[in-house]
């Protein structure tokens, strides 16, 4: 046997790889090792490869020592984990290293490990629906989104422009005389009141007409995202090429057949009542599961691996910054400072593992599995959710870590769908009092 591997519980979550291989190991790496640095080593007054041994151990034993551990404890430690069949939920931190000429090496490798979990009551979890009403109200707003999504421009002749005409212009635009990233464009369009360009251009185009010429500064804001821009002044030369007005469509029964597929403007509304209805549901039906997690998790006690809580973290600061990027730099809620930031973030994230956790455990105690047709079929959602062929979806899960991820992510999702199947839900009465 030329490796010892013992293993102790440091917590229900954390593993300590205690490994030592053989003197004979280490002795047969290092020759191989000195064999090599000695065919690469350049030292003055000796040819490459004639270097001789006692030099290099001499002059180089640290550099040797580096490459031997460098070489052994990789290898070493995979074979740790097969032998033990522990699956570590992140990268090991290795200490206590000893290599000693003629010694056993030894070292300790920290691992994290999912914790064992032992599940119960989480069978027929109450839960509470709310009655789903559609009110009148929520109907003709659906209809006044469907009449401003069938709205055409026309083109107007004579006409001035007014709060969300849509002008197509030239401009060009300069800071200090000279131009600037986006600052010109042929036969662009700007909606008038809608913010386009930049703040305040659009509401210089009010009253101008086709063929109307016009300059003007523009002072940009202090906090405009774009760092180059911000706090400056602009000028801008613009030509107007047409002005074309909004026209929505009558709400009628001509209007029903165009949008709904139907006869009237009264089963547009029935349909559209039962499209609320079947929105409203999915999203309470959404809710309903985040509560259930919520009594899961509030329900059982564990210690989260330290590992993927860090990991999840850095997941959440990756989504945040996105979400900076697209508000332009601003999210609601954000609190002031870094450490508070990355504190709310390390909650979200402890709540994330441990539900994910709890789900996995689920999984494992009804035998739940993903076939590879469930996976094929999450892969064409993926390609017409993100727009992109479903062969270079494929290729992306050629990957094997990202194709254990999906399959993980999918099983999770079972575990759910299972849950909430099983969920005792009722429907919430509330008492009315009199006034």
């Amino acid at each position: 046997m030329n490796m010892k591997v013992t293993v102790e519980e440091v917590s229900p979550s954390k593993r300590a790889l205690l490994i030592e291989l053989s003197t004979e190991r280490v002795a047969s790496r290092r020759e191989d090792t000195l064999r090599e640095l000695s065919r690469s080593l350049q030292v003055p007054g000796f040819r490459k490869g004639k270097v001789p041994r006692e030099v290099i151990l001499r002059r180089f034993r640290a550099e040797l020592d580096e490459e031997l551990l460098r070489e052994l404890i990789p290898a070493s430690y995979q074979e740790a984990l097969a032998e033990t069949s522990l699956e570590p939920v992140g990268q090991p931190a290795v200490e206590d290293v000893h290599l000693q000429a003629g010694e056993p090496l030894r070292y300790k490798a920290l691992i994290d490990v999912k914790p064992a979990i032992a599940l119960s009551d989480y069978k027929g979890i109450g839960l509470e629906r709310e009655k789903i009403e559609i009110t009148d109200p929520e109907v003709e707003k659906a209809l006044e989104y469907l009449r401003e999504d069938a709205a055409e421009y026309v083109p107007m002749e004579g006409w001035p422009a007014l709060r969300d005409d849509l002008i197509i212009l030239d401009y060009e635009g300069t800071i200090q005389g000279k131009p600037f990233k986006g600052s010109s464009g042929k036969n662009a369009t700007a909606a008038v009141g809608r913010g386009s360009i930049l703040p305040g251009f659009d509401e210089q185009l009010l009253g101008l007409q086709k063929g109307d010429r016009k300059q003007f500064s523009l002072a940009v804001p202090s906090d405009f995202p774009r760092k180059d821009l911000a706090g400056r002044t602009a000028e801008f030369s613009i030509v107007v090429r047409e002005v074309k007005k909004r026209r929505v469509p009558e709400l009628n029964d001509e209007f029903a057949k165009t949008v709904g597929d139907v006869e009237t403007l009264a089963a547009l509304k029935d349909q559209l009542k039962e499209r609320l209805r079947t929105r409203k549901l999915q999203e309470q039906d959404a809710a309903l599961k985040r509560t259930l997690l919520q009594k899961l998790a509030a329900s059982h006690e564990f210690e989260l691996p330290e590992a993927m809580v860090e990991q999840e973290t850095a997941t959440v600061l990756d989504e945040l910054a996105m979400s900076l990027r697209m508000g332009g730099g601003r999210v609601e809620g954000l609190p002031d400072s870094p450490e508070a930031i990355r504190a709310k973030a390390r909650e979200v994230a402890a709540r994330r593992v441990k539900e994910s956790l709890l789900l996995d455990a689920v999984a494992a105690q009804e035998g739940l599995t993903v076939s590879e047709e469930e996976l094929q079929a999450e892969t064409a959602a993926m390609a017409a959710a993100y727009r992109q062929s479903e062969e270079a979806i494929q290729r992306l899960l050629e990957d094997p870590a990202r194709r254990a991820g999906l399959t993980a992510r999918l099983r999770e999702r079972k575990a759910a769908d299972l849950l909430f199947q099983q969920a005792t839900i009722t429907d919430a009465y509330r008492l009315i009092t009199p006034a």
